[in-house]
């Protein structure tokens, strides 16, 4: 969703949520692994999945090279069969460059199957052109990754553009927060909150805004995670009625000292 502003700005959004409860702490959480697999390499790097409302399935990823290991069935063991996918080979897989492509597929969750989970990783150096953001942050951890995923999440009382009438949910390498950077440590781990509460929110960084200049601002809705980067945004084809918009609360300062900031109150219709 995109509106082009002048001025400064000051953005309150606000979103129904599904018809649930409002979302589980995710600082409580616990992030421990019941049995973990070996690994070929000596950095496994670390992600945990939640779903539903109350976040009460958690599904782990573990990175190891070109193999990620994915607790399909959520009982915190990375050695059953099936739990160890190999990256794609292909266009959207070079081990010589770092990028891998995981097709993981099916998680269960209850009686609830989600479908088409896609894990990717590459270096982030290979968007470092796209802003003074992204230089910045690897200027200060040359060893950070791009992480990206995608998921088509069962929802029950949504019918969304996934398969089965699933609610697709897409997690981009950079939210408001930050850069999603998968952890060292179990305990460290980003946490993703899939099929949770929605709210909207910045789609990637805030936009820096300047008097005069014209600016786009990029809004969507999703689900905060624990961590930056780990805000699960949803598809909105078929879930959000088109007759539907959010509002955003613009804030200019005055021309002159002393007198009152200009309010304005803008509805959000474009989509992107």
């Amino acid at each position: 969703m995109i509106a082009s502003l002048l001025g400064s700005i000051l953005a309150t959004c606000a979103l129904t949520s599904p018809p649930s409860a409002l979302g589980r702490d995710l600082t409580k959480v616990e992030r421990t692994i019941v049995k973990e697999a070996t690994y070929q390499t000596k950095a496994p790097k670390y992600c945990l999945l939640v779903f539903g409302p109350g976040a009460m399935t958690r599904v782990w990823l573990v990175q190891d090279g070109d193999a990620l290991y994915v607790d399909r069935n959520g009982d915190g063991d990375l050695t059953d069969d099936g739990e160890k996918v190999a990256a794609k080979l292909g266009t959207g897989t070079d081990p010589e460059q770092g990028v891998f492509q995981f097709e993981v597929g099916e998680i269960r969750d209850g009686e609830r199957q989600h479908k088409s989970l896609m894990v990717l990783t590459s270096k982030l150096d290979y968007l470092a052109d796209r802003d003074e953001q992204i230089r910045e942050f690897i200027a200060n951890d040359t060893k950070a990754r791009a992480y990206s995923m995608s998921i088509d999440v069962d929802m029950p009382g949504w019918n969304g553009a996934g398969l089965g009438g699933r609610v697709v949910q897409l997690v981009s390498f950079r939210d408001v927060s930050g850069f999603l950077q998968f952890a060292d440590r179990p305990q460290d781990a980003p946490i993703i909150h899939l099929g949770g509460p929605w709210q909207v929110t910045f789609y990637d960084s805030p936009p820096r805004l300047r008097i005069g200049r014209e600016n786009e601002l990029v809004l969507g809705v999703g689900t905060p995670g624990l961590g930056d980067g780990t805000t699960a945004f949803i598809g909105y084809d078929g879930i959000i009625p088109e007759n539907v918009y959010p509002t955003v609360d613009v804030i200019y300062p005055p021309a002159h000292e002393g007198d009152p900031p200009i309010k304005e109150l803008y509805e959000i219709k474009g989509r992107c």
